[in-house]
């Protein structure tokens, strides 16, 4: 695992010491009490964490995870609070408009952060004026599973099946979410006709799939593991590079013929854009202890997910890159949901 540390810290000399210490005070009028204090945050007041999808998906879950462990040494509380709806627009949205003090924080996904932004013709918000990232959280590849009543075993079998006249969907948690871009990209480069079913997150996806009500999924490992060891859930291809070590009889989209079908799929953590200094900065040692615990990595390994940790300025070069790049994909694919 390749956290990335905080650069460390050089020793300044005299004269930089007084004019740091002479900004910081000018700067400190500017800013609430409790911040001029260094009591962030104030004791007592609890820091929200808002996961925009249902309870009980795997977004959800991570973003638990750490909440539990950021400041725990510190005495902070961090409490997650689900506001889903909107391919997680209405979180984001509730985010974007709370006060830039830090203690309202923002779980994005890939989907939320740079491919809406392309699907959806307007937002209440804009990701990269508005809100301001933290850290990268963790980085995963999407699967297409096919259920195991369907019958399927291969992409070659699903294909011949759809070719024969069989009318199938497929699943997403949402529209404009990565699973949503990697069965439409597919889709039209097998020129296949499979209908897109989009849910709001990731537990009721998975609930209907595993039920038989929708009979292909495209979905990270770590939420459907479980089915996958118990046969319900048929892994046909993956979206990575290589193959995966836990799944290595399944075969990458590359190397079934589709070269230009290689995604990752993310997470990070943000808040409101425009908070003090030393208030991100105490976010972001917090955010990256906890996904440093070694529980945290040990769950993200053991359920094919891999933890990444690094600087605001680093995930926001991630965000601004994926931007472009699912701009691209989105005005190719056509996907538009209005």
């Amino acid at each position: 695992m390749n956290l990335q540390p905080l650069p460390p810290s050089s020793i300044p000399s005299r004269r930089r010491l007084l004019a740091a210490a002479c900004a910081a005070a000018g700067a400190a009028l500017l800013r609430p009490a409790e911040v001029r204090a260094g009591t962030f945050p104030a004791k007592g007041r609890p820091i929200r964490l808002i996961v925009p999808f249902p309870a009980g998906g795997t977004s959800d879950l991570r973003a638990r995870q750490v909440a539990e462990r950021m400041g725990r040494d510190e005495g902070w509380t961090v409490v997650v609070e689900n506001r889903a709806g909107a391919s997680g627009m209405i979180g984001a949205g509730h985010v974007a408009r709370a006060a830039a003090d830090g203690y309202t924080l923002l779980l994005g996904t890939i989907g939320l952060l740079a491919i809406n932004p392309h699907v959806f013709a307007t937002q209440a918000y804009d990701v990269l004026r508005d809100l301001q990232p933290i850290t990268q959280f963790s980085r995963s590849v999407t699967v297409l599973f096919a259920h195991r009543k369907l019958g399927v075993e291969s992409l070659g079998d699903l294909e011949a099946r759809v070719r024969a006249g069989v009318s199938l969907a497929y699943g997403s948690t949402g529209n404009g979410t990565i699973g949503h871009m990697v069965g439409e990209t597919y889709k039209r480069r097998a020129e296949l006709d499979i209908v897109h079913v989009p849910y709001k997150g990731t537990a009721p996806a998975v609930r209907d799939f595993v039920g038989y009500q929708v009979p292909l999924l495209y979905e990270t490992p770590s939420a459907v593991w479980e089915h996958v060891k118990a046969g319900t859930a048929v892994p046909l291809a993956v979206s990575s590079a290589l193959r995966m070590p836990q799944l290595p009889a399944v075969p990458t989209f590359s190397e079934s013929g589709y070269t230009d079908l290689v995604f990752d799929t993310w997470q990070g953590l943000l808040t409101v854009r425009g908070v003090p200094a030393d208030v991100l900065a105490a976010l972001h040692r917090e955010a990256t202890q906890a996904l440093a615990d070694p529980e945290v990595v040990r769950s993200h390994e053991d359920q094919v997910n891999v933890v990444v940790a690094g600087t605001p300025g680093e995930f926001e070069r991630v965000i601004r890159s994926e931007t472009e790049k699912w701009g691209r994909i989105v005005r190719e694919t056509g996907v538009q949901t209005g």
